[in-house]
Formats: structure tokens, C-alpha cells, sequence
């Protein structure tokens, strides 16, 4: 089993389709059943071995800092601050991250949970987590090939989007790069973007180029649509709850 010994955590936003709930907690921070987002998803990741965790921070990163200081379950933890956070997406978070990374790693985001099962098949590098999609589900769809390589991915405004028809999927955001693909495909188009200065862009925007034009083989890992929720909103909040009602 292949465990990345890295993972990027992009938690710099405030959250705030979430309301009051993020006004002095951090979005990542927001507990389900008594424990936090981040804390939850840090223990699963140890249990998987890996070794170090960067979190990109931004609004109330004090409180993240205090929270978690310099290590986790034997992991050590390293901050890496976005100081434009109110003004730029999560695109600039995981640039900002670049230095930091010196190996395989996997890259997620502070609002999902997801049961321990279906974070333990992210072991395959170069792969991402989708899940059927489903009528409540909102966002990056993709198209998978019957050897379960993405074929095609759409930002929710692309124009391109297929028709229901087709058998589609949901992103979870949730990836395992390897280093030479970060250095050979992910890094120069996450940077292209930077330098053109669409701040407020996606990175799966960057990803959209590369699968685009198939350059750059993507394994589809399926996630069950009951093993993973993201949480936007107070709604959503309520609806993971439901979910996870135990700490699975």
C-alpha cells in the first residue's frame, strides 16, 4: 500500500455560508459530534502513516494554531499563512503551499468528513475521490473511462457540462499526487494561473487543462455517496450530523 507521507490541508476561508457558527470558530474547526472537522480527518490520515501535514491557514488561524501547535498523533505539523485569504480562492492556497512540498502527497480540504473505509482507499498515487452524483450535490463533476481513469472534468460554470444522461461524478476533493506529477503537471498549471492572475480561481481549474488533454492519467477512486459529506452550509451541517452520527 502506497501511504503519501505528506498531506495539504487548504483551510484558509472563513466559511461563511456557514453564518454565525464560523464568526469566532474557524470553518475547520466546527465539530460533529463533539469533535472537530480537522481533528477527525488529522486522526484518520496517522491511522494511514503519514508523517507530516501543511496546513494552509488564513482566517482565524491563531485559533488553528493554538488548537494543533507543532504535532498531532505523532504527525508534524507545519503553517503556511495566506495573508490575502478574504480576497483569493483556493487556488492561491495550495501555490502558496508549493514550497513546502518535497514528496507525494494528498491534498484536502477542512469541510469534508468521511468515514475511516473510504478515506483507506486513497492509497493509489495520482488519483482522486468521486462519488456518484447525486441531485443535492453541487459543484466539479467528472466523467471516468471503464478502466476508471477520469476522463473529463467541468468547474460548475463550464459550458461544457454533459447532460444527466451520462453516468457523472461528483469530486470530493480529495487527491493523492505524486511528486513527479506535481512537478510535471500540477505545479506549472497551478503557477500558469497564478501569473495570469486569476486569483479567484479554482484549482481544479488547473486540473480541467491537464485531463483535458489527456496528459495526465487521473485514477477514480468511488467514494459512496453515505461516506462523505461536504459542508457549506448550515443545512449541510445538519445533514453530516445526521450522517455521522457516530464517530465512524
Amino acid at each position: 500500500m502506497n501511504i503519501p507521507p505528506v498531506a495539504v490541508y487548504l483551510i484558509a476561508g472563513r466559511g461563511s455560508r456557514l453564518g454565525k457558527i464560523t464568526q469566532e470558530t474557524p470553518k475547520c474547526l466546527v465539530p460533529i459530534n463533539k469533535e472537530p472537522l480537522l481533528t477527525r480527518s488529522l486522526r484518520q490520515i496517522s491511522a494511514l502513516g503519514v508523517k507530516k501535514v501543511i496546513l494552509v491557514v488564513g482566517y482565524k488561524s491563531d485559533v488553528i494554531k493554538e488548537e494543533y501547535k507543532s504535532s498531532f498523533n505523532g504527525m508534524e505539523i507545519c503553517y503556511v499563512f495566506n495573508k490575502d485569504w478574504e480576497t483569493t480562492n483556493n487556488l492561491v492556497s495550495f501555490y502558496l503551499a508549493f514550497p513546502s512540498i518535497d514528496s507525494d502527497y494528498i491534498l484536502l480540504e477542512g469541510d469534508l468528513i468521511y468515514t475511516g473505509k473510504a478515506i483507506n482507499k486513497m492509497y493509489y498515487p495520482d488519483s482522486m475521490a468521486v462519488s456518484p452524483l447525486k441531485p443535492y450535490m453541487d459543484g466539479t463533476i467528472v466523467t471516468i473511462d471503464d478502466n476508471n481513469y477520469v476522463k473529463m472534468m467541468y468547474l460548475k460554470s463550464s459550458s461544457k457540462r454533459p447532460e444527466k444522461s451520462e453516468l457523472l461524478y461528483k469530486t470530493v476533493n480529495i487527491y493523492y499526487f505524486s511528486q513527479s506529477s506535481h512537478e510535471k503537471f500540477i505545479k506549472p498549471g497551478v503557477q500558469r494561473l497564478v501569473e495570469e492572475g486569476l486569483n479567484q480561481s479554482y484549482y481544479e481549474q488547473a486540473f480541467t487543462t491537464v485531463i483535458e488533454y489527456k496528459s495526465f492519467p487521473i485514477k477514480a477512486i468511488t467514494f459512496d455517496d453515505k461516506s462523505w459529506y461536504e459542508i457549506d452550509t448550515e443545512k449541510d451541517l445538519r445533514e453530516a450530523k445526521k450522517i455521522f452520527n457516530k464517530n465512524i
